[in-house]
C-alpha cells in the first residue's frame, strides 16, 4: 500500500485535547483535525451540562476515547447521514461504513454524542464554496476513504458474509460469472448477494491483497522490469508494448506475499498452528522435516546479509519468522488445443512454518501469480523481480500486529528452497540443462553429445563402442585397468558450489566477444546470473532439491515402462533384448491393474485405469501407487528375473524416500544403493553402446543426487508437486474463456488468495468456508457411536446397525469359543458349553469401524452391497493381530504365547452386552465388541514388509475389535501361478501418501476449501 501521506497531502497539528491524547499534541490530516476538535467541542458541552461528572469515573476508558480502529458501525445505519456529510446516495456504494467516533463507553450510549458537521464554526454557513475548498473535500474524502478501510475491515454485514461465502462456492465449484448473476437474480427476493464489482473490492480491501500489473510482451519474450522497464518495443520479438490506445497488451499480475503472511498473525488459530517450526524439537540424526537438514541449521547459524549489508540478525533467530517454499511448473491449459503453445506457468508458495498435514491445504497455498501463455518466457528473471523485491523486504523485516501479544513486532520471511519440474528449475536458475555440456545442475559431470539426438547425456560409463565421442574432461580410459570400462565415481561425483557458479560467471562477464562468451555458457552449462541469487536464503544450487514426482514418477517410471514394453523413443529393440515384455503378458498386466481397483480400498486410490490402454490418463498419484504396490505383483514372472530385482531395488529407494520419519544414517545408506541403482540400469539398458545413449538421460543421473538434496534440505514430501499439480488443476478449470484465458486465470487466482487471506484474518469466515465441516474431524458423528470400555482405543463403530442381531448356529460357536479362550475378570470362567448357554440370545450387529486419531475406515462384508456404486470398492479385507502358542503343535511343549500378524476379511462387528448378574459377580453391564474375521489361509506375516499371498480363504473367528488394525488390499494375479493368487497390499509401513483425503461417501471433498 502506498505511503498514506503521498496519497492524502498535508498534515497539520491537532491540540484537540480529547482522551486518548490528553494534551500531547499531535500529527494528523486537516480532516481529522476537524473531527477532533469536533468531539472536544462536544465534550466540553457535556460536562458544562453536567451530563459528565468527573473524568476520574472514566479514566479505566479512556483509552477507548477517539480510536477509530475501534469504531464499528454499519453503513446502513448511518446512510441517512451521508447528507449531512455532504454526500449523495451513491457514495455509499464505495463507503460501506460510517466513520462514527466514540469517547468511552458511558459517552457511546447517549444518541447525541456522535458528532455532526453542522455544530463546526461555519462564519459564511457554506455560502461561498470555491474551488479550492472542493480540492480540499477531494483531500478530506481520500484521507476518509483509508481511514474507513480499516473500519470496515472489522465489520461484516450479514448480507456481506453470504456474499463471501456464496463467492467461494463459486471459485472452488468453478462458476462462471454468468451463472453467478443469475443465482444472484433468481434468489433476490431471500437473499441479498453484493454485485460482483462490489464483492471484488470488498475482498480486496478484507484482504490487503491487491494485485502488481506488469506490462509483459505480447509473446509473453519477458516482462517489462529490470533492464526492460523502459522498452515501448520488446527487444527480443519486436512487438509493441502498448496498444493503439496506449494499454499494454499482455499483463502479469504478481500477488505480494507481505499482506497474506501479516494476516496470519490477526488470527489467534493460525499464529498457534505458525509456531510449528519454532518448537519443533530437533533430534540428532533424525531427519523427519526440513528443519532437520542441514540447509537450516546452516541458515540458523548465519546472520542476515541484504545486498551486501549485514544485519546482525540470524536466519529463523524469532518465533515467529516465517519460513517458505516457492514452486513453479508449465501446465497445458487445453487438453486438445489447436496448437501446442497453450501453457502458463503459475508459481506459488507453501508456507513451511505450519505442520506438514496443513501446509498442503488448498485454502493454506499462497499464490504468487500465473505468468501468461501461449509461449514460453525467454527471460524467466524479469516476471520474478517483484517476488525478489519483496522477499529483501522480507529479510529486513516488516511492520506487524500479533492480536495475540497485543504488540508490533518485526516480521521476517525467509524463501528456503525452490520446486519444481526440471524445466522450470532450468529456466530460474538460468541453466543450459541438456543443451550444455555440463547438463547436470548439481555436479559438473561432463555430457556426451549425441549426434542423432542433438543433446547432451550424462552416463556415468562412457561408451565402449565409440571413444571418439567422450570429449574431454570425462574419466580417462589411462586411469582404470584395462579390462575396466572409465566410468564416473557415483558416490564422488564433482559438485557444483556457489563459488564455483560465481567465477564460472565472472569468466563469462569477462569475455571479450559474444562468441566467447557463448562457448564458456556452453562449456559451464550456465546462461547468466540468477535474479533469485539475489534473495539472502536463495543459495545457487544448495536451495533447489530435484522434485520427486517428476523426477520418479512422470519421468523415470515412464521410461522404465517405455523399456520394457519396446516403445522407448531412439531404442530400436529387434525382439531380443530379454527385457522386453511380451505383447500377451503387457495385455495380462493391463487387466490386472484394472481389476485390481475392485479389491482395493478407495483411501488407497482412484479406480486405476488400464495401464496398457490408458497410459495416458495415468497422473503422479496413480502412478506413485503402481510402482511401489502394484507394479512389484503384477511384473513378477513376466519380466525377466535379474531385471525384476533391479526394478524392486527402485521400489525400496522410493518407499525409504517417502518414509514419513527417517535417519540421516538411512539416507547415507540410501546413496549407496542409489548408485548401485544407477550402475544397474546402464549396465542393464545403456549396456555401455553410444546408439543406446539416449537411456541416460538427466533423470537418471538426477537420482545421484536425491540423498544429498534430502540430508541438505530436508525430506521429498517437503516441496513435492502435488500440492502444485492440484493449484495447476484449479488453474485449468477456471480457463473457460478461449479467448483471454489468462485474464480469467489471474482474476481467478487472484480471487483465490484473497478468499483464503480473509479466512485466516477472520474466524467467523474461516468456519463459514467449511461449510459444517471442521478442519479435524468430529470425535462422534450422529451416524457413529463408541461404547464406553473401548474409548481408550478410539474404536468408533458405525452404521449400520442391526438391533437385536440372533446369535445362533456357527456364529454363536465363536462367540463361545473366544470367551472361553479369553479369561475376563469381570466375566465368569465357564467351559466351552457353558458359554453356549449363557451367552445372551441377542446383540447388535454395525456394519462399519472407524479407528480414531487419524486411523482407518472400514466396511465390513456385510455392509458392502455390490449393485451400488460404493460396492465396487472392497474396503472389508483387515491386518489383524493376535496371540498364538508357538508350540501349539508339540502337545508335550510348554504353552508360548507370541503375537502374530495376520489377515482376514471383516464378515461383521458385534456388540454383546452382558447384563449384571449377581450371582456371576458381574456388578454392572458390560459390553465386550467383537471382530468376526474370515482368515486368509495360511498367511502370517507383515505384508508391508515383505510380499505374502494365499490362494482362498479359511477358518472364521470371532476376535476384540482392537486386534484390527488396518484395513488392507489384495490383488489378484496369474503371473506364477496357473490358477492364480492374492497379493496381499499393505500401506501401513509409514509411507507417506500421495492421495487426497476423500470421504468414502462423498468423492467432491477433494475440492473443498476443507482440504
Amino acid at each position: 500500500m502506498p505511503d498514506r501521506r503521498a496519497v492524502t497531502g498535508e498534515r497539520v497539528w491537532c491540540y484537540c485535547g480529547i482522551n486518548k491524547y490528553g494534551t500531547t499534541p499531535h500529527e494528523c490530516h486537516i480532516r481529522t483535525r476537524y473531527r477532533h476538535l469536533a468531539e472536544a467541542q462536544r465534550l466540553d458541552q457535556l460536562l458544562r451540562a453536567g451530563n459528565i461528572e468527573d473524568d476520574e469515573d472514566n479514566a479505566e476508558n479512556s483509552e477507548n476515547g477517539m480510536d477509530i480502529d475501534h469504531t464499528m458501525h454499519n453503513a446502513h445505519q448511518y446512510k441517512d447521514r451521508g447528507g449531512d456529510l455532504g454526500l449523495g446516495d451513491n457514495s455509499f456504494n464505495n463507503i460501506d461504513a460510517y466513520m462514527g467516533a466514540h469517547l468511552d463507553s458511558k459517552l457511546s450510549e447517549s444518541e447525541d454524542l456522535h458528532a455532526d458537521w453542522h455544530d463546526i464554526d461555519n462564519p459564511d454557513g457554506f455560502a461561498h464554496i470555491t474551488e479550492e475548498d472542493y480540492r480540499e473535500y477531494d483531500r478530506w474524502f481520500d484521507e476518509d476513504t483509508l481511514e474507513m478501510d480499516n473500519i470496515i475491515a472489522e465489520t461484516l454485514t450479514e448480507e456481506e458474509m453470504d456474499s463471501i461465502k456464496m463467492m467461494a462456492i463459486r471459485l472452488f465449484g468453478h462458476i462462471s460469472q454468468r451463472n453467478y448473476k443469475r443465482i444472484r437474480y433468481s434468489f433476490r427476493e431471500k437473499i441479498y448477494l453484493l454485485s460482483a464489482y462490489c464483492l471484488h473490492r470488498k475482498l480486496a480491501i478484507l484482504s490487503g491483497i491487491s494485485p502488481q500489473p506488469i506490462d509483459c510482451c505480447i509473446n509473453v519474450c519477458h516482462a517489462f522490469t529490470g533492464p526492460y522497464a523502459n522498452e515501448d518495443i520488446c527487444s527480443t520479438c519486436k512487438e509493441p508494448r502498448y496498444d493503439s490506445k496506449g494499454r499494454p497488451r499482455q499483463v502479469f499480475e504478481y500477488l505480494p506475499t507481505t499482506p497474506r503472511f501479516q494476516g496470519y498473525f490477526n488470527n489467534p488459530e493460525m499464529i498457534k498452528r505458525m509456531y510449528y517450526r519454532a518448537n519443533y524439537t530437533q533430534e540428532e540424526g533424525r531427519m523427519d522435516d526440513y528443519i532437520d537438514s542441514q540447509r537450516y541449521k546452516d541458515l540458523c547459524e548465519s546472520n542476515i546479509i541484504v545486498e551486501g549489508e549485514d544485519l546482525g540478525v540470524r536466519y529463523f533467530h524469532g518465533s515467529r519468522d516465517i519460513a517458505y517454499a516457492v514452486m513453479t511448473d508449465g501446465v497445458n491449459l487445453f487438453e486438445q488445443a489447436h496448437s501446442e503453445k497453450s501453457t502458463c506457468w503459475p508459481i506459488m508458495a507453501i508456507n513451511l512454518n505450519l505442520p506438514a498435514s496443513e501446509r498442503v491445504k488448498l485454502r493454506n497455498l499462497i499464490p504468487l501469480g500465473v505468468i501468461p501463455g501461449p509461449n514460453q518466457p525467454k527471460d524467466f528473471d524479469s516476471y520474478l523481480e517483484p517476488f525478489v523485491g519483496e522477499a529483501i523486504e522480507q529479510a529486513r523485516g516488516v511492520e506487524t500486529y500479533d492480536v495475540t501479544r497485543r504488540e508490533r513486532f518485526k516480521l521476517r520471511a525467509h524463501a528456503f528452497l525452490i520446486s519444481g519440474d526440471m524445466q522450470a528449475i532450468k529456466h530460474v536458475t538460468q541453466m543450459k540443462g541438456p543443451n550444455g555440456k555440463v547438463p547436470c545442475r548439481a555436479c559438473e559431470a561432463i555430457g556426451v553429445y549425441h549426434t542423432c539426438r542433438k543433446g547432451y547425456y550424462i552416463p556415468l560409463a562412457n561408451p565402449a563402442d565409440y571413444p571418439d565421442a567422450i570429449p574431454d574432461g570425462r574419466p580417462d580410459p589411462q586411469d582404470f585397468p584395462p579390462d575396466t570400462i572409465p566410468s564416473y565415481n557415483p558416490l564422488d561425483l564433482p559438485l557444483r558450489t556457489k563459488a564455483r557458479i560465481a567465477d564460472q560467471l565472472g569468466e563469462m562477464d569477462a569475455a571479450n566477444t559474444k562468441r566467447q562468451r557463448d562457448a564458456l555458457s556452453k562449456n559451464y552449462g550456465l546462461i547468466n546470473h540468477s535474479i533469485l541469487d539475489r534473495i539472502p536464503s536463495i543459495c545457487r544450487p544448495d536451495s533447489y532439491p530435484h522434485e520427486y514426482l517428476h523426477l520418479f514418477l512422470l519421468n523415470h517410471g515412464r521410461e522404465l515402462i517405455s523399456l520394457w514394453t519396446g516403445s522407448c523413443h531412439g531404442i530400436d529393440d529387434s525382439g531380443d533384448e530379454d527385457y522386453l515384455i511380451s505383447a500377451d503378458d503387457w495385455a495380462a498386466i493391463g487387466l490386472e491393474t484394472e481389476e485390481a481397483s475392485k479389491t482395493l480400498p478407495a483411501a488407497f486410490i482412484r479406480p486405476l485405469p488400464n495401464i496398457q490402454t490408458s497410459q495416458a490418463v495415468f497422473c503422479g498419484e496413480t502412478w506413485a501407487f503402481w510402482l511401489v504396490f502394484i507394479g512389484p505383483v503384477v511384473l513378477r514372472g513376466r519380466l525377466a528375473k535379474k531385471y525384476y530385482e533391479h526394478y524392486l531395488e527402485l521400489v525400496e529407494i522410493m518407499k525409504c524416500l517417502t518414509s514419513v520419519t527417517n535417519t540421516t544414517a538411512r539416507i547415507e545408506q540410501l546413496r549407496d544403493e542409489i548408485a548401485h541403482y544407477v550402475e544397474g540400469f546402464e549396465e542393464y539398458y545403456y549396456q555401455y553402446k553410444y546408439d543406446r545413449l539416449c537411456v541416460c538421460k538427466l533423470t537418471l543421473h538426477a537420482l545421484l543426487h536425491v540423498a544429498d538434496d534430502v540430508l541438505r534440505c530436508g525430506p521429498v514430501w517437503v516441496a513435492w508437486s502435488f500440492c502444485m499439480e492440484r493449484y495447476c488443476r484449479e488453474v485449468t478449470f477456471c480457463a473457460k474463456s478461449k479467448v483471454v484465458p489468462y485474464v480469467t486465470i489471474s482474476k481467478h487466482v487472484l480471487h483465490m488468495g484473497q478468499i483464503a487471506a480473509i479466512a485466516n484474518r477472520f474466524p467467523s469466515i474461516r468456519k463459514a468456508l467449511l461449510f459444517g465441516k471442521n478442519d479435524a474431524p468430529a470425535p462422534i458423528s450422529r451416524m457413529e457411536f463408541m461404547y464406553p470400555e473401548y474409548e481408550q482405543h478410539d474404536i468408533i463403530l458405525r452404521f449400520p446397525r442391526l438391533r437385536e442381531f440372533r446369535l445362533k448356529g456357527t456364529i454363536r460357536q465363536h462367540v463361545a469359543r473366544y470367551f472361553r479362550t479369553n479369561n475376563f475378570r469381570q466375566l465368569p470362567r465357564l467351559t466351552y458349553h457353558g458359554w453356549l448357554a449363557y451367552l445372551p440370545e441377542r446383540c447388535k450387529r454395525w456394519g462399519k469401524l472407524r479407528i480414531g486419531d487419524g486411523g482407518d475406515c472400514i466396511r465390513s462384508a456385510v455392509a458392502c452391497n455390490p449393485s451400488s456404486i460404493y460396492g465396487k470398492r472392497d474396503s472389508s479385507f483387515v491386518r489383524f493381530t493376535f496371540q498364538r502358542d508357538e508350540n501349539e503343535n508339540d502337545p508335550d511343549a510348554t504353552v508360548n504365547m507370541i503375537g502374530v500378524t495376520g489377515y482376514g476379511r471383516l464378515d461383521f462387528i458385534l456388540a454383546v452386552t452382558f447384563p449384571t448378574d449377581q450371582e456371576n459377580e458381574i456388578d454392572a453391564p458390560t459390553t465386550h465388541v467383537l471382530a468376526h474375521i474370515t482368515e486368509a489361509k495360511d498367511v502370517e506375516g507383515d505384508a508391508a514388509e515383505e510380499r505374502i499371498s494365499f490362494t482362498k480363504f479359511g477358518r472364521s473367528f470371532v476376535l476384540d475389535i482392537t486386534s484390527v488394525k488396518n484395513v488392507a488390499g489384495r490383488v489378484f494375479t496369474r503371473a506364477t501361478r496357473e490358477a492364480g493368487e492374492w497379493v496381499i497390499i499393505d500401506r501401513s509401513g509409514g509411507i507417506c501418501r500421495t492421495d487426497f483425503r476423500v470421504d468414502e461417501h462423498d468423492s467432491d471433498n477433494e475440492d473443498g476449501w476443507a482440504n
